[in-house]
């Protein structure tokens, strides 16, 4: 760890991402009922290109920073230093893709395009296309990738699990989810139906979901064996947020075949939020992590947490005899 990193003010960083995320949720249930349970007939229309809202892309840049912050901790050649730089650029291509999506690609008055007149469909739907590239398929590989150093790192310290059966089943559903998207997409083809290039390009990263599960659940087996610190929740928070990613993909794509009725927006809202949270939350569980080791007291793990993990627990110490 490097010594010079100021972590002053960080460690609550946890508490409050939680808090945030909790007050999203209430506005979102708040809107959901005032939508439906109400009758007042809210305008919630999701977005045709299903990419985050700009809250969950201030998550992403929150991330980002975090992420940075956690790899300049670590020097050069430490184990876990390839995987947090794979973690920063899944954060950055899923924050680009927000500003892309949200920014340069939609018709409002901040858009710079808008002003040099270069707003015109065509681009915009180009770059639409562009905002999904990145926070689907590219920003999956990344984290994939990002998560693959961490589990090798794992069994060098001692946590490596071999996947059990509710793994490869948990696994085993995200790959169900897969050729559900693959079956509906050869049916339109063969209907003679065209299929839209974000269809496409949603259905490519539909198997590096599938290794994201599978990646998820070992983590989560692994942190049951690191205790409850804030090292194991930061890699906890990875396995929770690659859940709720699924979770909501799965979900939108339900609910747009079988319940035109539901605001999807809200669903989005409810789903994609967390989930970017929940990422957001795993660098500020390290980070939290880094602060507590920067007190005079807690000097003497700084060597030790160069590795990022907690030194793993075999069993009882021996009485002395």
């Amino acid at each position: 760890m490097t010594p010079t990193q100021n972590w002053i003010g960080l460690e609550s960083m946890p508490r409050w991402l939680i808090a945030a995320t909790g007050v999203n949720l209430v506005a979102c249930l708040s809107a959901l009922y005032l939508s439906h349970g109400t009758g007042l007939g809210l305008a919630l229309e999701a977005p045709s290109d299903g990419t985050g809202t700009l809250s969950a892309t201030g998550m992403a840049a929150l991330e980002l920073w975090l992420s940075m912050l956690v790899l300049r901790s670590f020097r050069a050649g430490a184990p876990l230093r390839p995987a947090w730089l794979l973690i920063a650029l899944s954060a950055a291509s899923r924050m680009a893709s927000g500003v892309l999506a949200q920014v340069l690609g939609s018709r409002w008055l901040l858009n710079p395009l808008a002003w040099t007149g270069g707003s015109d469909p065509g681009r915009l739907e180009a770059i639409r296309h562009w905002a999904l590239v990145l926070g689907g398929p590219v920003q999956m590989a990344f984290l994939s990738a990002g998560l693959f150093v961490a589990l090798r790192t794992l069994r060098k310290f001692g946590f490596w699990v071999r996947p059990s059966a509710t793994d490869w089943a948990v696994a085993g559903m995200a790959g169900l989810f897969m050729l559900c998207r693959l079956g509906e997409t050869a049916a339109a083809l063969l209907g003679g139906t065209p299929i839209q290039a974000g269809d496409l390009i949603a259905l490519s990263g539909c198997p590096v979901l599938c290794v994201l599960f599978l990646e998820a659940m070992l983590l989560r087996q692994s942190v049951t064996r690191m205790g409850h610190g804030l090292v194991a929740k930061c890699w906890g928070a990875f396995a929770v947020a690659i859940f709720m990613t699924g979770f909501a993909e799965a979900a939108v794509w339900v609910i747009g075949h079988y319940s035109a009725e539901w605001p999807l927006a809200v669903v989005q809202c409810c789903g994609w939020f967390p989930g970017a949270a929940a990422f957001a939350l795993a660098p500020a569980y390290q980070v939290a992590a880094l602060c507590r080791a920067t007190r005079p007291a807690a000097q003497q793990l700084s060597g030790f947490l160069d590795g990022g993990f907690p030194e793993p627990h075999f069993g009882a110490a021996p009485a002395a005899r």
